[in-house]
């Protein structure tokens, strides 16, 4: 659902032909954050299993929220909201990758994403660990690229969120990182 550019791609639910992917998603990022209404898509005896799982976490979602966003797609206003949200966040990640540009490493390796939330990003020679600290001084935060790598590695890349902060707050928020940077490189 959130894609800015390019051509829409095939879920991989889509491309399952034995039963082995469920296809969640989340109203929290397309309508209303917190809202905590989502769907999946899978088979019964899997939806049984997850709703004992739910039920032991939290009882139940809201009925209000619930009923909030089944009467909004019911009345046809998703459609009409989504281009704007889609408009909202392209608008961040333009942002965020406009400061990169003026403030990564020459030799960062990163692309600017089609749809989703994040900059997946590479500093060849900087251990993120290390970085995630200079930069939370710094009063910005990232999610260190080992937290992805289950089986090891990862220790040169990042994941950058782009949706919560406003255009002007990325522009300082990169140049506090690129700063973080600085001193990593300086220590090595």
């Amino acid at each position: 659902l959130l894609r800015y550019n390019g051509t829409d791609q095939p879920t991989i639910f889509s491309m399952d032909t034995q039963g082995m992917v469920l296809y969640a998603g989340s109203f929290s990022k397309i309508l209303a954050p917190g809202s905590r209404v989502g769907w999946v898509v899978a088979p019964k005896d899997v939806t049984r299993k997850m709703v004992m799982v739910k039920q032991g976490v939290d009882m139940c979602t809201s009925v209000v929220a619930q009923a909030a966003v089944y009467e909004y797609c019911r009345l046809g206003y998703l459609d009409g909201h989504l281009p704007k949200i889609l408009d909202h966040y392209r608008r961040k990640r333009d942002a965020m990758a406009e400061a990169f540009r003026g403030t990564l490493p020459e030799n960062a390796v990163y692309s600017i994403p089609e749809g989703g939330f994040f900059f997946w990003i590479r500093l060849p020679g900087i251990d993120t660990k290390e970085l995630f600290y200079k930069a939370v001084e710094k009063g910005v935060a990232f999610v260190i690229g080992e937290s992805f790598f289950p089986s090891g590695g990862g220790k040169e890349y990042l994941r950058a969120c782009f949706t919560f902060a406003q255009p002007d707050e990325i522009a300082e928020g990169a140049r506090r990182l690129a700063l973080a940077v600085g001193e990593v490189l300086g220590n090595s």
